[in-house]
């Protein structure tokens, strides 16, 4: 390969770059040193498609950040531009600023890979989609000890190029906490009974629809009894939680143009930041009830 812009010691890096992200990301269609768009500060080493929909740029240079990485980070972000963006440098590189280099690059989204002699790549950290990295993080001191876990993992999957399944795990946490204050809630006695309908089991709060269960819950639940065992369970946070229950069919279809996944990245990460919103708030709800520590 005839590279332009790199400097000579850096070209057998960029050659192994090309391939490590080859064979292990499964990454296709190269092409060396051009612009993304013209507007833009960088014209990465590479750049490649991934089956994800995502763009792939590998930044071949000599520590894992720049002033030029961060302007260009900055632009794609505010474009909503779904790249993931990757630094490769050479085994041994370091210098006295690596470390802090490393966790610029880590604060920006920007992955970090250090590659052997032999091909083989030490992988820092890896690149969040720009798309993605927008996503207002979990202010962990809000969310119970016991579940802090499953909304990490949930955030860290968002984040990971997957918005989809971390959605969708984020909204199953808030379907168990709120089926969860339903069935106690009813067991305790704290529901009215309703003309002609027979007493409900463990199936119908654990099994049966979950707007169902929301709607069952609205309806009957006596909020005067309520307001004296968790006094932050309102009719308004139940009916918004029932508008969580058909989620899915909005961002069900796989983007087919980069435009479409634009859009969608966008709505994901106000869905996931709302929903983890509102699952804090109905862990506010469960926690005087013993049902969170």
């Amino acid at each position: 390969m005839s590279y332009q812009l790199l400097g000579q010691d850096l070209h057998e890096t960029a050659d192994r770059a090309k391939k490590f992200f080859s064979e292990n990301y499964g990454a296709t269609s190269f092409e060396c040193e051009q612009p993304i768009y013209n507007d833009l500060p960088l014209k990465p080493t590479w750049q490649a498609k991934m089956k994800t929909g995502y763009q792939l740029c590998v930044n071949v240079q000599p520590s894992p950040f720049s002033p030029t990485l961060y302007e260009f980070v900055n632009k794609c972000a505010q474009r909503g531009l779904p790249i993931k963006l990757w630094v490769a440098v050479a085994q041994g590189a370091a210098n006295a600023t690596f470390s802090a280099d490393l966790k610029q690059a880590r604060d920006a989204g920007v992955g970090v890979v250090q590659l052997a002699e032999d091909g083989s790549g030490h992988e820092y950290h890896r690149a969040v989609p720009i798309s993605l990295f927008a996503l207002k993080k979990t202010d962990l001191k809000l969310v119970p000890k016991q579940k802090r876990e499953e909304v990490k993992t949930a955030e860290a999957t968002f984040l990971d190029g997957s918005p989809g399944p971390g959605c969708q795990s984020i909204c199953q946490e808030l379907e168990q906490v709120t089926r969860r204050v339903a069935e106690h809630s009813y067991n305790q006695g704290w529901w009215k009974s309703a003309a002609g309908a027979g007493a409900l089991t463990a199936k119908f709060f654990g099994q049966d629809a979950w707007a169902q269960v929301l709607e069952e819950m609205e309806k009957r639940i006596d909020y005067v009894i309520m307001k004296t065992k968790s006094p932050n369970l309102s009719k308004q946070i139940i009916v918004r939680a029932r508008a969580y229950t058909d989620w899915r069919n909005a961002v069900s279809h796989k983007p087919k143009t980069q435009l479409q996944l634009i859009s969608r990245d966008a709505k994901l990460r106000t869905m996931f930041e709302a929903t983890r919103d509102l699952l804090i708030e109905w862990y506010v709800i469960a926690k005087p009830l013993k049902l969170i520590n």
